[in-house]
């Protein structure tokens, strides 16, 4: 074993050597002279070059950022970096250099080393250059991209004899002066290298097929509403329509769909510069590739309310190129995403439906709240999601949600047909000296359920965080994966001879771009081994117990207060359409009928106990699982809550447009010449199927008042007449404000202003008589004038 290798394996004696060789090459290497004149070796006074967007008065005068660096060093393929430098000053930069140097001879031996190296904050000397490219004078605000290649043969790379990463320092100088340092890392393959090798370590890379930015299809929501499917004939479209026994007319008037429609959502994810070496062949002894079901057929038939911007569909076939291109990447697909999208993946497995968030629905542990909302538990288990690929031979797995795997939610997942799930490093909040295995297996009342717990580091930087907000160097993607590679090379040296496997995982809106610079950097790790997800699944568990260690994070219900007023906007736009069908409709629909539960819409056989013989039974069993396919998406395990609210936005939307079907037609004032009249109210009804309804009246003033209420049939697709009784005891005005309510006495849509003109005239039998009243008092008035016996005083 070579000298690097037992310093490695040799504790307190190698942390001694590698200090003493450090302090050599400190000693012998030119300490740079920054512009505050104070010596800085290892770049400690190094200036964030992250920058702060939100506050650029908190931004360092000068930074920099790597945009393209190469991933893995081969004996062949040398090194080539692109770092964009930035003058955030007022004044410009003069002209000056870039210099690359590296330290290779140093071991990371610790994560606190490493991590204290990435933040700019190690006093690690990197006494051999890599080279020097010149950077022109930038003036104030402006920013310059400047690159440097270094041959494979280049002495400093020639240098280092031992592969793992390797402290990187670039430096922006001028005027002779270190105005800004950045520090990454370099980190080596084995290729090409004269050293022992040790097993490689097993790394698991799986990526949630799902979406973030679902959106509303107006187009089919108009569709159910106006019924054009025609799910049953319209009622009375022949007939008169009657109300208070007074004859109606008919018209044939249509609407416009009033629904709102919503912006399409993008997947956002990172983009940019990272591996530039040729793609290899992968690794030699893989366990294979991640076509597990194998390939699924097309599941998009009937158009569905819950679809895809263009936008997003590209995204999803350039994801599943970059899926056919890296075998080894474990594609777990949302089944309803597969549809939306029409595509037929290379897949691992697949998820719950609609990613449904199965941590937040036991955390707030109300299920009477999900059904109430239009979420019923059939709509996401384990078998209706391999019903959504049709029924293909396929593994489930259950992805978490923006809880953490509580030991509740765990049987809750077994219960619903899940066996295996995949956590984030919430779970098993016990921090170890070293990475271990992510396989736990946990005893539940349900049955035994594997837990595939994410690396934590690894998984943070594959979905685009910083493993701190110091590391300037991981700002950008190139940065990133250049710590990626590092860490999981780190990884690998902690324990070369103890068998793990541990699990990294992308995020939900990680780009293709992003996927396929990472996949194609960790194919060509020497000292990773790619496996699957069932390989994992089935390796030696780090932990079978039955409880669950979650951070305080993880197990935090107040976090889900989102959540709580998702459910509450969904049942109340719920309730409004089983409302137009029990006290709106004409035949009204028994809102307790099993057609109408949500576990019969998940069933997808609620047609089947609807009545088709005009009965609207269907139409709203239609709506109905309308709302509840909004609902299933907008409770989705996705952090992001725009799709939420555009799937709370769009159920509000259909149940408005539903009940504003039903409207009263604008009618002109009314003038009054008498103490009684008639005002005429015209009633549509633009739905397909007719509608009985209460038409209620008041007035402003006690001295023109109208009759208060009256009933009222409407056909379907027309028009309905009603009028109510003015009665006047002065001249005058006011307004009649005329509105509508359900056979409940419920108040729904418009309410119509009518204005009152009254003026009295005498032109009826009641008017002379109170003339005749009056002379006669003025006659008796006068008869007792002349008639009456004077005081003896007058």
């Amino acid at each position: 074993m070579n000298l690097p290798a037992v310093l490695r394996h040799h504790g307190l004696l190698a942390r001694t050597l590698i200090v003493l060789l450090a302090f050599v090459a400190l000693v012998a290497s030119p300490l740079p002279v920054h512009a505050d004149d104070t010596d800085d070796p290892a770049g400690s006074s190094q200036i964030d070059g992250s920058g702060d967007a939100g506050d650029i008065g908190n931004r360092p005068k000068q930074s920099l950022t790597i945009e393209r660096s190469t991933a893995v060093v081969t004996d062949s393929s040398g090194f080539h970096v692109t770092v964009m430098v930035a003058n955030n000053n007022d004044k410009p930069t003069p002209a000056g250099r870039l210099d690359v140097s590296v330290n290779a001879l140093f071991t990371f031996v610790s994560r606190t080393d490493i991590q204290a190296w990435a933040e700019g904050d190690a006093p690690i000397p990197t006494p051999n250059g890599l080279g020097s490219v010149q950077v022109p004078v930038i003036a104030p605000g402006s920013t310059v991209s400047v690159t440097l290649d270094v041959p494979s043969n280049h002495q400093g790379l020639a240098a280092i004899s031992t592969w793992g990463p390797k402290p990187l320092l670039i430096s922006y100088i001028a005027d002779g002066q270190i105005l800004t340092n950045l520090t990454s890392f370099l980190t080596r393959s084995a290729d090409g290298l004269d050293t022992a090798q040790t097993p490689a370590m097993n790394l698991t890379v799986a990526m949630p097929l799902t979406a973030d930015g679902w959106q509303a299809d107006t187009d089919v929501v108009d569709a159910l509403i106006t019924d054009k499917n025609g799910t049953g004939t319209t009622n009375g479209t022949n007939g008169n329509a009657t109300s208070s026994g007074k004859p109606g007319t008919i018209g044939g008037n249509s609407s416009g769909n009033g629904s709102e429609s919503s912006d399409a959502g993008t997947n956002s994810g990172s983009s940019g510069g990272g591996n530039d070496a040729a793609a290899g062949n992968g690794n030699a002894g893989s366990s294979g590739n991640s076509t597990g079901s194998g390939k699924t057929e097309s599941t998009k038939t009937d158009p569905q309310p819950v679809t895809l911007s263009e936008q997003e569909e590209d995204s999803a076939h350039t994801l599943m190129e970059v899926a056919e291109r890296h075998r080894n990447l474990q594609v777990v697909a949302d089944p309803l995403y597969l549809r939306a999208a029409n595509i037929e993946p290379i897949m691992a497995g697949i998820m719950q439906p609609a990613d449904f968030d199965i941590t937040a629905y036991t955390a707030i542990g109300n299920e009477r709240a999900y059904r109430k909302a239009g979420v019923d538990e059939a709509q996401w288990n384990a078998d209706q999601a391999k019903a959504l690929v049709n029924g293909k031979s396929v593994t489930t797995y259950a992805w978490q949600g923006n809880a953490g795997w509580s030991l509740k939610a765990l049987t809750k997942a077994r219960e619903q047909g899940y066996s295996t799930v995949i956590a984030d490093d919430s779970f098993d909040a016990e921090t170890t000296d070293t990475v271990h295995t992510g396989t736990y297996v946990v005893n539940t009342s349900a049955g035994d359920v594997t837990v595939l717990k994410e690396q934590a580091e690894l998984s943070a930087l594959a979905q685009g965080q910083a493993t701190s907000k110091d590391a300037a160097g991981e700002t950008s993607d190139a940065g990133r994966l250049a710590r990626l590679l590092a860490q999981s090379a780190f990884y690998q040296m902690e324990q070369p001879y103890t068998a793990r496997n541990l699990l990294m995982t992308f995020s939900r809106a990680s780009s293709s771009g992003w996927v396929d610079q990472v996949m194609g950097a960790l194919e060509q790790a020497s000292w990773l081994r790619l496996t699957d997800l069932e390989t994992m699944a089935k390796t030696e568990p780090y932990s079978v117990s039955d409880t669950v260690n979650l951070s305080d994070a993880a197990t935090d219900a107040s976090a889900q207060s989102g959540t709580r007023t998702v459910l509450d906007q969904l049942n109340g736009s719920r309730k409004d359409i089983l409302r137009l069908g029990e006290a709106v409709l004409k035949q009204g629909v028994d809102s307790d009928s099993p057609a109408l539960d949500p576990q019969a819409l998940a069933r997808q056989d609620a047609k089947d106990t609807a009545s088709r013989n005009g009965d609207p039974t269907e139409w709203v069993v239609s709506l109905l699982a309308a709302h509840d396919d909004f609902a299933l998406h907008a409770l989705s395990g996705t952090s992001r809550n725009d799709t939420a609210q555009r799937m709370v936005n769009a159920t509000r939307a259909m149940a408005d447009t539903l009940l504003g079907k039903v409207s009263i037609t604008p009618s002109e004032s009314v003038s009054v010449f008498s103490e009684s009249a008639k005002m005429p109210v015209t009633i549509s009804n633009k739905l397909p199927y007719a509608v009985s309804v209460t038409v209620n009246s008041i007035t402003d003033s006690m001295q023109i008042v109208t009759s208060r209420s009256t009933t009222v049939d409407v056909p379907a697709n027309g028009e309905a007449q009603v009028s109510f009784t003015i009665r006047v005891s002065t001249s005058g005005s006011t307004t009649a404000h005329v509105s509508l309510a359900d056979r409940d006495g419920r108040a729904f849509g418009n309410v119509q202003d009518t204005a009152i003109t009254s003026v009295m005239r005498i032109s009826d039998m009641s008017g002379f008589v109170i003339i005749g009243f009056a002379v006669l008092l003025g006659i008796m008035g006068l008869w007792r004038q002349f008639n009456r016996k004077k005081d003896p005083d007058e």
